[in-house]
This record gives C-alpha cells, structure tokens and sequence, in this order.
C-alpha cells in the first residue's frame, strides 16, 4: 500500500490536516474542477470570503470597470445580506436570474461561514438557472486588482495566522500558504522587496510585517470576478468547493460510551 503523500516545502502550512481532508475536498486554484468555457457570456460574481460581501453583473472577461452593476455590504451578515444583494443587483442591472448565462464564486481561503454562505448561494442560484460556476481564489482576486506588478495578496486567518501567496504577471509563483505573519511575510524572508504590491485584510492587520508596498483597505472585489472568470473554465456548481487551507476553528468533540452489555 502507498504511504502517505508528502507535504509541499513552503514556509506556512499549505494543506489541511488528514482528518480535514477526510471530508473536505482538497482542492487548489491550480485543481479545481473546470471543464466550460464562458468568456463573453453574462455573469454574476460573489465574493463572502472576508469581512466585505460583494456582488457584481457584466461579461465575463470585461475589464471590471464595464461591470454592468456592483454592490457591496461591509457589516458581516453575510448570511442576512447576501441574497438581498443579489436581487439588487440584478435589479440595478435591469436583468432577471434567467439571463444570466454563468456565474463565479470566491472559494477562499478566507472566513469559514462566509465561504459556506457564497458558496451554497451561489450553487443554489447556479442549479435554478441550470447555468454553469467558475471557482475563483480569494487571493487571486484580491492579486487581479493589481496587474503587471508583483503582488503578495493576504487574507486574515484569524488565529494570529495569515493565509498568504505571491503573484507575479504570468500568475500564481507558489502555492498559498497559512501562517504567521511574522513567519510567512516577505519581510521575514529578507532581500529586495522593491516594487512588491501587498494587499489584503490580513496584511492590514499586520502592517509592521507588511508596511513596505501595503495597499490597505484592499478586499476581494466582485467586478474583478466577473473579469477573471472570462480566463477561467467553469463547472457544475456541485462540484465547486471551498479552499480551507486549515480545520474549521470550532470543533465538535464528540465521545462513544460503549455501554457493558
């Protein structure tokens, strides 16, 4: 029987535990399933894996600036607030879920609850319409707001953690990782960080890691899904799932008691 596959080699934590990929799916931006094509078909983007709930319309593969319509909520009920979103949005853009022809959701890494909510509204509304979802990367859109430049894009994990990966103008230079930030920034790492762009929450709430190039108030942008998803392949939207990167912070500890019989 095979062993167990080895780690990656990277200064954070790249993966879930084995007893998170007992029933999480481990999926990267880089394996995420794909298989349609939809650049130039109209698409509804929603981003829920931070602190910002978004939604936008327009043609995937549009610059974000031709989003037909864009709406964003910041008080962190994502659950109260993102199918109202939706609807207004649809509504601004004078445009009924019928007609939208795709639809692209962050993944994460980012807030569990957050991603659980996009995600199941995202696939709800996907299997109304009988439309296909483009998977996305909360930190390749958060890097997607910043092109030509060498990005590092960072999301808060909370836990004093980070989730973290580099970007440069051919895409990803790595695989994201989770740590801290005084372990994982590219200040820990030394050398020249002239030119580097560093955006995200999680960089914002550690700006002594990550003051040199920092973006601050830089989310996870909708209207920049609605461009990425035209370079992306999509898939039925029960086979898109979250990228966790770590276990859930809250954990069910159940014991057995086997009774003597």
């Amino acid at each position: 029987m095979a062993g167990p596959r080895p780690r990656p080699r990277t200064l954070g934590r790249p993966v879930l535990s084995a007893a998170a990929r007992a029933t999480t799916p481990e999926l990267t931006p880089a394996s995420m399933p794909e298989g349609e094509a939809v650049a130039g078909r109209l698409c509804l983007a929603v981003t829920s894996s931070t602190s910002v709930v978004g939604v936008a319309v327009g043609r995937a593969g549009a610059p974000a600036a031709e989003a037909v319509a864009s709406v964003v909520a910041t008080d962190r009920r994502h659950a109260e607030e993102l199918t109202p979103l939706v609807a207004r949005t649809l509504a601004d853009a004078g445009l009924t879920l019928d007609q939208i022809e795709c639809f692209a959701v962050d993944v994460g890494p980012g807030r569990f609850t957050g991603l659980r909510v996009g995600l199941a509204t995202v696939r709800t509304l996907a299997l109304a319409a009988g439309r296909p979802v483009v998977a996305l990367s909360s930190l390749e859109i958060l890097a997607a707001a910043e092109p030509d430049r060498p990005v590092v894009a960072v999301v808060d994990a909370r836990r004093g953690e980070v989730f973290q990966q580099r970007f440069g103008p051919d895409g990803a230079e790595g695989p994201p990782v989770v740590g801290r930030p005084e372990v994982v920034a590219p200040s820990a790492a030394g050398g020249d960080q002239s030119g580097l762009v560093v955006v995200g929450d999680g960089a914002d709430r550690y700006p002594a890691w990550y003051g040199a190039g920092l973006r601050p108030g830089r989310e996870p942008s909708a209207a920049v899904m609605v461009t990425l998803a035209g370079h992306h392949l999509a898939s039925p939207g029960h086979l898109v799932a979250p990228v966790y990167l770590r276990d859930p912070d809250v954990h069910i500890n159940v014991t057995t008691r086997h009774s003597p019989r």
